[in-house]
């Protein structure tokens, strides 16, 4: 791999508090890429025993204020790709940021790295290294991660075959300008009670200075009219596995779309600012903060399932 230097570790035992970073035997590579004049790095784990065959790849996006190997021990994601066969990739954005169309952090519009020519640019590197299948590209974020998720579902839709969106509504400066020119596989979780980014829109963070979303609603409608989905929706409950985690999932889908490409939204109705799936909700203090975390479901999981039935079209 260009740029890349790689590394085989066998039998990772990085458990800490998010658990293992990644599977025994898997093959992890660290490498590095100039983008507008800037040193951006990333982390691509394989599963073992694949060759050089071309896989599919999720791209996972961390929240703000975490990185890259954070994200891969908190969405637990490597387990899933060694069994089902595909790349993992796990880019750091910068300052531990990413520029997802708000001003906040970068104070004014056009600041800030360009974190989609980032992204873009390392989907094509694993392409023409030969290592990920251009047509089962897939991008997945979390908080600030699944904003910037919607910042390229806008700007550069034909770069990923489908995208996840995780305790993230839109921006509203996005919205009023994100003309995508295609439909785009759209699947948002979201939590009812999120402290940090509200499902009624407004404000973003502790203190709400972090500019204005649009409403959880508004964001799915927003993808509904742009990917043609005028059909009924569907809507079912899901099984409530923990029924000592407050909190419940509801499906919504739209399957029916002119363009092809369907939306989801998950509903975690009374959960809060924090991943399904995951134990950090057990730990009081973060739970007082953060909100409920749902423990019905796995995000990593959902969101593969979703990503699998998207080859892009050509």
């Amino acid at each position: 791999m260009r740029g890349a230097s790689g590394r085989r570790f066998a039998g990772i035992a990085l458990a800490g508090l998010f658990g293992a970073a990644s599977q025994a035997g898997a093959e992890q590579f660290s490498g590095t890429m100039t983008v507008a004049g800037e040193e951006r790095s990333y982390t691509v784990v394989a599963p073992e025993g694949v060759g050089r065959s071309r896989l599919p790849a999720v791209f996972a996006l961390h929240g703000a204020f975490m990185d890259g190997r954070g994200m891969q021990r908190v969405f637990a994601l490597d387990a899933i790709a060694q069994r089902e066969g595909f790349l993992t990739v796990y880019p750091n954005g910068a300052n531990r940021r990413w520029n997802d169309g708000r001003r906040f952090p970068w104070r004014r519009a056009g600041q800030g790295p360009d974190d989609v020519a980032f992204l873009a640019n390392l989907a094509r590197r694993l392409v023409e290294d030969g290592l990920a299948d251009p047509r089962r590209l897939y991008l997945a974020g979390v908080s600030n991660g699944g904003m910037m998720v919607y910042r390229m579902a806008c700007e550069a839709p034909q770069t990923f075959a489908a995208y996840t969106a995780i305790i993230a509504n839109m921006p509203a400066r996005m919205a009023e300008r994100c003309r995508p020119g295609k439909g785009a596989p759209m699947l948002i979780m979201n939590a009812t009670h999120d402290p940090l980014v509200p499902w009624k829109g407004g404000r973003v963070g502790p203190w709400g200075d972090r500019n204005d979303v649009i409403s959880t609603k508004e964001s799915l409608n927003f993808w509904r009219r742009n990917n043609g989905c005028e059909g009924s929706r569907q809507t079912k409950p899901l099984p409530d596995k923990d029924r000592t985690d407050g909190s419940t999932v509801i499906a919504e889908q739209y399957n029916a779309c002119r363009s092809g490409a369907p939306v989801v939204l998950l509903t975690i109705e009374g959960g809060g600012h924090l991943l399904p799936g995951t134990d950090l909700g057990r730990l009081p203090l973060l739970a007082a903060i953060l909100g409920k975390a749902n423990r019905d479901i796995s995000a990593a999981d959902i969101g593969w399932k979703f990503f699998r039935r998207f080859p892009a079209t050509p």
